[in-house]
């Protein structure tokens, strides 16, 4: 026996209008185009039973939901917090670096301007090592000249040597009041100027 019941072709008066159709392969339902036509009163439409628990599942997961979302908002909240304090900490660094660079400017702009007060003096004593050069050199020819004068007096026999008797009325030299001593003429060379 058939326990399905044929669909009714007339809506109840307090049911919806609007109807689902689903396909079905059953061709004797007597429906056009092999369609059941199914109203909300039909099985399909009705509540389903709660499991047990469900509602304390349902309350759990949002809550756990809830608890990871607000976690999640957290965390990126604290990464944003440590972010900023690191900007902070950043813009300090810079600042302090920044004065000390400024300072550094003034300070190599105060040793530019001692420089340039010193220059002129730098370049005497760099003309006075070159005038103690050119005399250390003058000094070591008329020290080399004196060594060789002195060597040549010590040649010079000073048996060669005459006495002049100031006192005698022959003409002296002019220049001089003490006895002069002169020299024979001998083959020995002249000094070098």
């Amino acid at each position: 026996m058939d326990t399905t019941q044929p669909p009714s072709t007339t809506a109840p008066t307090d049911a919806p209008t609007t109807a689902t159709t689903l396909p079905t392969s059953d061709a004797a339902s007597g429906a056009p185009g092999g369609v059941v036509i199914m109203r909300p009163e039909d099985e399909l439409f009705k509540p389903v039973p709660k499991p047990p628990g469900l509602e304390e599942a349902t309350a759990t997961m949002f809550q756990n939901i809830s608890a990871y979302l607000r976690g999640e908002l957290t965390a990126t909240t604290e990464d944003y917090k440590l972010l900023e304090s690191m900007n902070i900490l950043a813009t300090e660094k810079y600042k302090e670096m920044t004065d000390t660079a400024s300072g550094l400017t003034a300070f190599m702009q105060s040793l530019q301007d001692k420089y340039a007060a010193i220059h002129p003096y730098l370049l005497q004593i760099d003309n006075i090592d070159k005038n103690v050069l050119e005399l250390e050199k003058t000094v070591n020819l008329l020290d080399e000249y004196t060594k060789r004068l002195e060597a040549k007096f010590k040649t010079i026999d000073k048996s060669q040597l005459v006495r002049i008797d100031t006192s005698s009325p022959a003409p002296a030299p002019a220049a001089s009041s003490n006895p002069t001593f002169t020299s024979i003429p001998s083959s020995t060379p002249s000094p070098m100027p």
